[in-house]
Parts: structure tokens; C-alpha cells; sequence
């Protein structure tokens, strides 16, 4: 049968559309005729909006609940807008900790002060008061500089704090028998505590960059074995041999227990890191021995350990367990809710009632109830640093803030636990509460870093947002698919 040439048109029964018994003849001859299909109006591709015509509407799907999931609850009346989104139950708490300190401070101090230079504000209080500022001022800008300018500066700061840390060895000045201070423009500058700053930062890096370890493979030769094992363990680990270089030095100035703090915040920060079970075991034994043998190395760290338990007896406790047994007999008398603020008596017979031991003073003029209240603070603080690791934007923020927690939970629970007499006096202050100007500083400062470390998600939030309400709803062939269609 010959077709005519051109499309066929359609009769009075084709304009009724196709019968039930399928495509006809002449629906194929039109098909032929007329060329390949088309997309139909509703699915073709959009095309460059003109002036006279407006440009297809490309509204954002709606966000699922996921997503909202996934935004933290501390975006709402937890943070200030604009002032970098800053946190308000660290900031808050951080401020209340250190206007109690001050408070503490001035009445731990003010009856040794009228007694020896007829002042009736003691002169730690008015040294805290001078580093108030400095501070602030570190605050603000490890605040509002971002985390990785931090992270490009990290080797430098602690190569910077590992210097200064030499300097006290040659140039430092030794009170009680312990070389700390730098003395700088009449003001004594306690370089180990900015080193716990430059130790997060470096630690926080190392982690952040450490080489993945390779799949373990049966090694055919002694040489292959080295190769497998030995030098991918060196690489992963020979970037923080500096930092127990850095905690040696600290040791060096009779501080076992700055050196320590050290020690807990690196350990902490390798727990964020995930560290293999094999690498705790090696790295701990490695760790427990190295401070037995610094222990040892020093008599009267040993004698103090040893004496601790027998401090109350006769001839300990008016000798090496004075300070202790004092603070212990202090907290306990204060009860509930203290002897009075001013009544105290703790602070007129054991010398280090503003630093060290202003958590006796504490508990015996104001009780359970301000000790706690004091505790609660620091507590909260510490928490919600923790939880703000759910914020980081990346792993070296999360490690920042891992330190940081780190910080100031192992500072805190050790200085109570020294006042109250379950550990032996190793000098560790209170944070934000005991009197030192390097300490206030060096630990703002480490918040700020926190709050910029926990902001890395937010600054990116808006950016993925501005993607989803810009993005271009196209198939992988080209054309256009529309939401919801």
C-alpha cells in the first residue's frame, strides 16, 4: 500500500483520539512523517530569562526536619547576634566565676594586708584588678579572629612558648623553692600557663593533620616490617614529642603539676581524636612511667606523697601537712552555710589563702552553699564548653575545644580536691577564682578561641542555605525538573 508524501490528516475518527484497539495505520504514518518526539511544554527546559519574560520560579523547597535538626539549640537565646554569636553560658559563666574570684580574693587577702602594710586592699587583688584588661583584650581577639588564622599560627605560638619557657630557666624567678615567673616591666608573667594555650593550638593541629595508619599486612621481611610499622608509627607520633618536651620544661621549675594539667588536657584531646586501643595501651604505659621516674627524681615529691595519708598525725600535722589539714578543719567548720563572710579564720594562718587555697576560705565563711554555688559555676562552664563540640565546624576546632573543657574540668576538680585534702598540695589554682594575672588572661583567652572554634558550623550555615535558594533544579540530562513535579 502507497502512502501519500507529508502527514496524513487525521479524519473524524482520528480527532476522537486513539480507539481501544491501538495505534492505527495512519498514526504511524504520522509519526514517521512529523520526526522525533518532543518534550512535552510542562518538562521542557527553561530558558534564559528576557526582559518581557519573567524568569521561572525557583523557590526553595522547604527545609526538612532533619536539617532544623541539625541547627543546635544554642542559635536561639543562647548567643548575642553579631557580637560573633557569642555564647551566653560560657560567657556568663566565665564573668560570674571571675567577680566571685574577686570577691574571694579581696577577703582572703585584706587581714594579711592591714597587718603588713596597713592597706586594707590586699595587693593580689589589686594585681587581678590591673590584669582585668589584658584579659578582656584577649578575649576579643581570640574571639573575633577566626579559628584558622589560629591554625596556620599554631607551631609558631608554641615554638614562641617553648622559647619562653627557656627564658624562665635562665632569666625566671624562684618562689617557694619553684622557678615560674618571668618578672616583665614590674609584673611577675607566668609563662607555663600561655603555654597551655600554645599547647591546644599545636596539639589541635597535630591531630587535624596526622597521617591515616596504613591497612596492616603481613610483613615478608624484617626490612618490610620496618617499613609497615616502625616509620608510619614515627610519622603519626614524632609531631607530639614536642610537647612533652614542653611539659619536661615546665617540670624543670619544680611545677609537677602545671606539667601535669599539661598531661590531662593532651590526653583529653587524643580521646576526641578517636585514638586506637593499641596506641592507649603503648602511649600509657610509656605516660606512667615517665612520671614515676619524675616522681622519684625529686625526694620531697616523695616524701609529700608518702606523708599525705599520715597528715594528721603528730609530727605532720604542724609540718609537711599544715596547709592541708588547716584547709580541711576550715571547710569543715564552716557547715551549711558558713561561719559569715569576714568570720573566717583559715585565712589568718595558712599562706596561700588567695591562690591555692581560696576554696577553704570559700567553704568556711560561706559554707556548702557557696562552695557549691562556686563548684555549679565552673561546672556549667565546663559542660557547655563540652557540648559545644557538637557545633565544630572541622576537626581542629573540635580538638580546641576539647582542650579547653579539658582545662578548665581537670584545673578545677584537682585545686578542690587539693583544698579538701584528697590530694596532696601541688599547687594548682582555681580558675577564673584564684588570684594570677597569667592564669586570667591565658584562660580568656582560651575562650575566646573556644567560642570562634564552636562558631566555624554557624558562619558556614547561611552559605548552604544561600545554595539551597540558588540552585539550579536540572536532571543530569539537561532538562528541567521542577520541585514537587
Amino acid at each position: 500500500m502507497n502512502l501519500p508524501p507529508g502527514p496524513i490528516e487525521p479524519n473524524a475518527a482520528d480527532a476522537r483520539g486513539p480507539s481501544a484497539e491501538g495505534p492505527t495505520l495512519r498514526d504511524y504514518a504520522n509519526a514517521r512523517t512529523s520526526g522525533p518526539s518532543r518534550p512535552s511544554p510542562e518538562r521542557r527546559a527553561p530558558s534564559r530569562p528576557s526582559p518581557d519574560r519573567p524568569s521561572p520560579d525557583r523557590t526553595a523547597p522547604e527545609r526538612s526536619d532533619s536539617t532544623a535538626a541539625a541547627i543546635p539549640h544554642w542559635r536561639t537565646w543562647w548567643t548575642l547576634s553579631r557580637f560573633g554569636q557569642a555564647d551566653l553560658a560560657v560567657t556568663l559563666s566565665a564573668v560570674a566565676a571571675t567577680l566571685l574570684g574577686l570577691i574571694a580574693i579581696f577577703d582572703a587577702g585584706y587581714v594579711r594586708s592591714l597587718a603588713r602594710d596597713q592597706s586594707l586592699i590586699p595587693p593580689e587583688m589589686r594585681s587581678q584588678l590591673t590584669w582585668l584588661v589584658p584579659s578582656c583584650l584577649a578575649y576579643l581577639v581570640a574571639r573575633l579572629v577566626p579559628i584558622a588564622a589560629f591554625r596556620r599560627a599554631a607551631i609558631g605560638l608554641f615554638a614562641f612558648s617553648i622559647v619562653s619557657l627557656f627564658l624562665v630557666e635562665i632569666f625566671g624567678e624562684s618562689q617557694n623553692e619553684a622557678k615560674r615567673w618571668i618578672a616583665v616591666g614590674g609584673q611577675k608573667i607566668q609563662p607555663s600557663e600561655f603555654a597551655k594555650v600554645a599547647l591546644i593550638l599545636y596539639v589541635a593541629q597535630m591531630l587535624a593533620w596526622k597521617p591515616t595508619a596504613p591497612e596492616s599486612r603481613p610483613a615478608r621481611t624484617f626490612n618490610d616490617w620496618i617499613h609497615e610499622h616502625i616509620v608510619p608509627f614515627i610519622r603519626r607520633v614524632g609531631p607530639f614529642v614536642p610537647a612533652f618536651f614542653a611539659m619536661m620544661l615546665v617540670e624543670r621549675g619544680s611545677d609537677l603539676g602545671t606539667a601535669g594539667v599539661l598531661l590531662a588536657i593532651t590526653l583529653v584531646m587524643f580521646l576526641t581524636a578517636r585514638i586506637r586501643l593499641k596506641s592507649w595501651l603503648i602511649g600509657g604505659t610509656a605516660v606512667l612511667l615517665v612520671v614515676g621516674i619524675l616522681v622519684m627524681a625529686q625526694p620531697y615529691r616523695m616524701e609529700r606523697i608518702r606523708h599525705h595519708q599520715a597528715r594528721w598525725s603528730v609530727d605532720n600535722v604542724n609540718d609537711i601537712g599544715y596547709q592541708t589539714t588547716q584547709s580541711e578543719r576550715g571547710m569543715a567548720d564552716g557547715g551549711l552555710l558558713g561561719v559569715g563572710v569576714g568570720n573566717g579564720h583559715v585565712k589568718h594562718i595558712i599562706p596561700a589563702t588567695t591562690n591555692d587555697f581560696v576554696m577553704a576560705t570559700i567553704a568556711e565563711e560561706t559554707g556548702l552553699l557557696g562552695a557549691s554555688i562556686v563548684i555549679l559555676i565552673l561546672g556549667v562552664l565546663a559542660v557547655r564548653l563540652a557540648l559545644l563540640l557538637r557545633a565544630a565546624g572541622n576537626p581542629f576546632a573540635r580538638y580546641v575545644i576539647a582542650g579547653v573543657s579539658a582545662w578548665v574540668a581537670v584545673q578545677a576538680c584537682v585545686n578542690i580536691m587539693m583544698a579538701n585534702g584528697t590530694l596532696p598540695a601541688i599547687g594548682i589554682p582555681l580558675p577564673f577564682v584564684s588570684s594570677g594575672g597569667s592564669s586570667l588572661v591565658a584562660l580568656w583567652a582560651a575562650l575566646g578561641l573556644a567560642q570562634s572554634a564552636a562558631l566555624t558550623a554557624v558562619a558556614k550555615r547561611p552559605v548552604a542555605e544561600e545554595r539551597i535558594e540558588t540552585r539550579d533544579h536540572r536532571r543530569w540530562d539537561g532538562r528541567a525538573h521542577l520541585p514537587g513535579a
